[in-house]
């Protein structure tokens, strides 16, 4: 008797954790692609700049920006720029979903609302951005253009302007889409 309800309680709990994991997040792939840098925490800001590229004060601009897009909100975003990532896809959606961006919950319900803009330095292609399941409606017409004007400054290394064109950017189509909710 026993064990049978033991095997039951196991169950049970099995299948909480299935149903509350499944809530929480749609994919639990977090590891660093294999060959890539480590994923860097999330300490000060919104803006981490690992490659040591960015202007104290566009780091601090660019963290108020994404700061004011949480506290109202409309999506948690976050920019990094890093070299020596070899897979930018796989490394920027994991990166997401290492630090749980975006507000809990279902997609449906406001959640998984989080974007990683991720800039590599040492890359031909230096932009590659990863949108959250909740920002259904924040597509590559939303993002081409952005990633359009970054890019031209990305090209002659000016790495303060394309953080700042990212962020700015974003900010005014994300409330532009959240507005129209």
């Amino acid at each position: 008797m026993m064990k049978t309800v033991g095997c039951c309680v196991l169950c049970m709990a099995l299948a909480f954790a299935a149903c509350n994991g499944g809530r929480d997040r749609y994919d639990e792939n977090v590891s660093v692609p294999k060959g890539d840098p480590p994923f860097p925490r999330l300490s000060t800001s919104w803006v981490i700049d690992k490659a040591g590229v960015l202007s104290n004060p566009v780091v601090a601009a660019g963290d108020a920006v994404c700061e004011k897009l949480k506290a109202d909100g409309v999506a948690e975003v976050v920019v990094v720029v890093i070299a020596g990532v070899t897979q930018p896809e796989d490394w920027a959606t994991h990166y997401g979903r290492w630090l749980g961006l975006g507000a809990k919950g279902l997609s449906t319900e406001g959640g998984n609302n989080g974007l990683v803009w991720l800039v590599r330095p040492d890359a031909q292609e230096k932009l590659t951005v990863s949108v959250g399941r909740g920002l259904p409606r924040f597509t590559t017409v939303d993002y081409g253009p952005i990633v359009d004007n970054a890019v031209e400054y990305l090209n002659f290394n000016n790495y303060d302007k394309a953080v700042m064109t990212l962020v700015t950017q974003t900010d005014l189509v994300l409330r532009r889409i959240h507005s129209e909710q």
